[in-house]
């Protein structure tokens, strides 16, 4: 029978008391379902009048720490990414300058009045703030489980060690330990309760880096890695003696959550992401970042 699952989005659990969010999702490793909140097509295209605005300023958190690539990292202390290039690319579109600030993912400090736009690989089933609008799914990305090569793993049911009557792990097997970046949705998903086919906080390592991760695993400090999968596949190509299973642990559309408090300017800029996505520029960044 196939088995079927509700993951409890825990993202804003630590953001604030102001979110109240539940969704039904499957198993962590089958196809997304993504619920889009977006405005109107009908509204009047960002495109026109754009002589007219004046110098906006459009501030975009982008959440965690800038070392997260492909999404946003520093390289000769110049900005660059996914989620850069797609944010500089709406500023020109509507005459504006940009400014991005860092918070920690999914902070208590994060406060949606100080900014225009949340873009950390994100969507409305995990982000919940009261007023927001998101825009279209930019892009599609895994949670992908790197493990030695040298291991018999081939998915991730084999970390744990029994099922009940209904599918569902209701244990993990002695010495399993998952790595994770801190704070992220691999870490989110992964230190749920076994019952939304996570492995529990106790059987969960947090890193701050990559590099962090990739020498615990190498050293047997860890069993796995769950990592977003086009930084699973970058780590493969650089370092040796892994893998990855075959079975991925989640899969999500990611979406920009624009949460300004001026409507108009809300407006436009959604509008502008959607344009972008529509007229294939958001593919041509993601896939100028994606290939490997």
């Amino acid at each position: 029978m196939k088995r079927t699952l509700k993951i409890t989005s825990l993202l804003l659990v630590v953001l604030f008391t102001l979110g109240v969010f539940a969704s039904c999702s499957p198993k962590p490793n089958e196809e997304p379902t993504t619920t889009e909140n977006t405005t109107e097509e009908s509204v009047v295209s960002t495109t026109e009048n754009v002589s007219e605005i004046e110098k906006e300023l459009l501030i975009v958190s982008l959440g965690t720490e800038f070392d997260f690539i492909p999404y946003k990292y520093k390289e000769d202390e110049k900005l660059s990414g996914i989620n850069i290039d797609l944010m500089n690319a709406v500023a020109d579109k509507l005459g504006m300058e940009v400014e991005f600030k860092e918070v920690a993912a999914y902070s208590s400090h994060y406060d949606p009045q100080n900014f225009d736009v949340y873009i950390n690989q994100s969507n409305s089933d995990t982000f919940e703030v009261e007023n927001a609008v998101f825009s279209k799914s930019y892009m599609t990305d895994t949670q992908s489980v790197i493990v030695k090569a040298t291991t018999d793993y081939v998915v991730y049911d084999d970390f744990y060690s029994e099922f009940n009557s209904d599918g569902y792990p209701v244990g993990v097997k002695d010495g399993i330990k998952i790595g994770v970046k801190k704070t992220t949705t691999g870490d989110i998903f992964a230190s749920a309760p076994l019952n939304e086919w996570g492995f529990g906080q106790e059987n969960v390592k947090e890193f701050t880096t990559n590099d962090e991760m990739v020498e615990a695993l190498k050293n047997d400090e860890i069993t796995a890695i769950i990592i977003d999968d086009s930084i699973a596949r970058k780590i493969i190509d650089n370092v040796s003696g892994l893998k990855i299973l075959e079975s991925s642990f989640y899969s999500a559309d990611y979406q920009v959550a624009v949460v300004s408090e001026d409507s108009g300017k809300q407006t436009k800029i959604v509008n502008a992401i959607n344009e972008l996505i529509n007229d294939g520029t958001a593919k041509s960044i993601v896939n100028k970042y994606m290939e490997y």
